[in-house]
C-alpha cells in the first residue's frame, strides 16, 4: 500500500521553553526533548533517539525541522513509555508555539518489518 493511502495520525508538536512536547488526539502530553536558542539559532535534541538539530533561526523553522525527524513508530513508542505531563504544562500549552503534524500509521506489511 502506498504511503499516501495510509491513515494519518495527528499530533501537536509544542515548544514550552526549554522542553519539546507532543500532544496526541486523546489530549495526552509527553516530554520528548529539549531546545534552546544560542547565538540566534535554535538547538534541539530528542531524548528517545538522540536526534538533534541546530540550523533553525525561528521557532517555526525548528518545529518543522523536528517534524522531519519523527516517525509514527518512534512517537507511538514515546507515548507508550513516557508519562502524561499535561497537568505540569496546562497553563502554558495554549499559548506555547506549536505545529500540527501528521504521521503515517503502520499497516500490516509494516508490522512484519518491525518484528
Amino acid at each position: 500500500m502506498s504511503e499516501n493511502k495510509r491513515d494519518l495520525m495527528p499530533y501537536m508538536l509544542i515548544y514550552c521553553e526549554p522542553r519539546l512536547l507532543m500532544q496526541n488526539i486523546d489530549g495526552h502530553v509527553i516530554d520528548i526533548g529539549s531546545a534552546s536558542k544560542e547565538t540566534g539559532v535554535f538547538h534541539w535534541q530528542l531524548d528517545g533517539n538522540d536526534e538533534k538539530g541546530d540550523q533553525a533561526e525561528s521557532v517555526e523553522a525548528m518545529l518543522k525541522d523536528i517534524e522531519q525527524h519523527l516517525s509514527f513508530l518512534f512517537v507511538d513508542g514515546q507515548f507508550t513509555s513516557l508519562p502524561d505531563v499535561s497537568a505540569d504544562y496546562s497553563e502554558q500549552l495554549e499559548s506555547a508555539p506549536s505545529r500540527q503534524i501528521q504521521l503515517h500509521e503502520l499497516n500490516d506489511s509494516d508490522e512484519d518489518s518491525v518484528r
